[in-house]
């Protein structure tokens, strides 16, 4: 008698645990966060520092900070001195051409077009606002939202 009971109760806890899972949407913000990484070379970013050791790693394994200011206050910790030039790189996230996956031609969407031209591309701080941003403007079978960093400050450490 205490077996069927004990089996409604795991297959109504596994109904309840389906229907949470499936009203829970995954957090793209959460997953992929904003804010700062250093890059130390083209293409390669800060990982970790130990003590004289620094490592770098592709963009998806960066160190990523939540504003500038801490990213200068880990550069004085961490880099008294550094002969090479560094950048600040604030991470955005932007629409892309669907060109992007099909061709590999990286065309940002500008406002009123897509263009080859970063430096003209219209970027958001979340994915959230990127994504309300596409819907609204109708932009959603033609583009996709893609997280990149930009350039925002040149660094060079010296002595």
């Amino acid at each position: 008698m205490d077996s069927p009971h004990r089996l409604f109760l795991f297959l109504e806890r596994r109904i309840r645990m389906k229907k949470n899972w499936q009203s829970e949407s995954l957090d793209m913000d959460q997953l992929f966060p904003g804010g700062y990484v250093i890059e130390l070379e083209t293409g390669r970013y800060l990982n970790n520092c130990n003590g004289k050791k620094i490592r770098s790693s592709p963009f998806d394994r960066a160190k990523h900070f939540p504003n500038k200011q801490q990213v200068k206050t880990y550069m004085d910790l961490h880099f008294p001195y550094i002969g090479f030039p560094i950048f600040i790189c604030e991470v955005l996230w932007v629409l892309l051409s669907h060109r992007y996956e099909l061709e590999g031609i990286t065309e940002y969407w500008t406002g009123t077009g897509f263009s080859t031209q970063f430096q003209n591309a219209i970027t958001f701080n979340t994915y959230k606002e990127a994504y309300g941003y596409q819907k609204t403007q109708g932009l959603l079978g033609i583009s996709m939202i893609e997280q990149q960093c930009f350039r925002r400050e040149h660094v060079v450490m010296a002595a």
